[in-house]
């Protein structure tokens, strides 16, 4: 993918004064030499104030040049934290027997296939089929897909950097214990990968937004313009979206990130051996789903993964050729 990036952001005060018209007051005169007649002391007073408020005024305009310079509108989020070698180890070695058991069934969490795309040319890069994913670390939906997506990249090449995160405390389902790809390691001789983390999970300086973690390349955006959903009244499409090589599309999510609620990263991770665990059978079932249309773009490798009975329930539930 190209490194081009681009993006936006935006972000003043006034106040007046009031005077008063002072009476007129009439001087006095003496014996002898003509005198000036004497300024009235109500006079000097609304001078004497004048005055005052041109002192502060100068006063604030040197504190504003010279003073300590203002909170920038944006700030970069604290550093995840890293996923502990037990968790990692939990959702990357998903027993075999567990995939074939589950296959494509999940009646607590209903999974919904990838959409599959024909007569796309493939999505490339370095001679390998390529895996894209858009997301943003506030939203639950995308947490719940990197659990699926983690899991069956992991069949087809190594992680060997993963933090975890949550979802946004203020969005739907909330909280939802997740992995970001921000910093993300990953390795695989049969695909390539593009893992994007578009806004962070942490608000910007100002309080007002998410903050910015990745740009988008303008293919990011193409591809996302082109295969994504769109939202009724929304400009742009929804995430996650996962690009499966232009074979196979994910948009808004695999499954409900409600499965996850009341549930920890360790949690999640304990039961993934079961294959009688509700948020197990999600995470599995959308796993063989990726898998199936990986092995799809990548000529059926490796082939104890493709030929596995749980890829093959799903390549039959896409009704993928065999």
């Amino acid at each position: 993918m190209q490194d081009e990036r681009q993006d936006m952001a935006a972000d003043g005060a006034h106040t007046g004064d009031r005077t008063e018209a002072q009476p007129a007051v009439s001087g006095t005169a003496s014996v002898g030499p003509t005198v000036p007649a004497r300024r009235p002391a109500t006079s000097l007073l609304t001078w004497g104030t004048v005055a005052l408020v041109l002192v502060i005024v100068v006063v604030l305009v040197v504190i504003k040049l010279t003073g300590t310079p203002t909170a920038p509108t944006s700030s970069a989020p604290p550093p995840p934290v890293p996923a502990s070698p037990t968790i990692v180890h939990a959702i990357t070695s998903i027993p075999a027997s567990v995939y074939d058991a589950i296959g494509i069934t999940s009646p607590d969490a209903a999974v919904t296939p990838p959409t599959l795309l024909h007569g796309q040319a493939l999505l490339s890069r370095a001679g390998k089929p390529e895996v894209l994913f858009v997301g943003n670390e506030f939203c639950p939906y995308c947490a719940a897909e990197r659990w699926a997506l983690v899991a069956a990249l992991s069949r087809f090449g190594t992680f060997s950097v993963l933090d975890q995160i949550q979802s946004g405390s203020n969005e739907a389902f909330p909280s939802t214990p997740t992995f970001t790809f921000s910093g993300a390691h990953y390795a695989s001789k049969y695909i390539a990968v593009d893992l994007v983390e578009h806004y962070s999970d942490e608000k910007n300086g100002a309080g007002t937004a998410y903050a910015i973690l990745q740009h988008l390349t303008s293919q990011e955006r193409s591809l996302m313009a082109k295969y994504d959903r769109t939202t009724p009244g929304a400009p742009r499409g929804v995430v996650p979206f996962v690009d499966v090589a232009n074979q196979a599309v994910v948009a808004g999510g695999s499954f409900s990130p409600s499965i996850f609620q009341q549930l920890s990263v360790a949690d999640i991770a304990n039961g993934l051996t079961d294959p009688k665990d509700p948020a197990t059978q999600a995470i599995v079932a959308s796993a063989n789903y990726l898998s199936a249309v990986i092995c799809r773009a990548d000529g059926q490798q490796p082939s104890h993964v493709c030929a596995s009975h749980g890829v093959a329930a799903a390549a039959r539930g896409l009704h993928l050729a065999p």
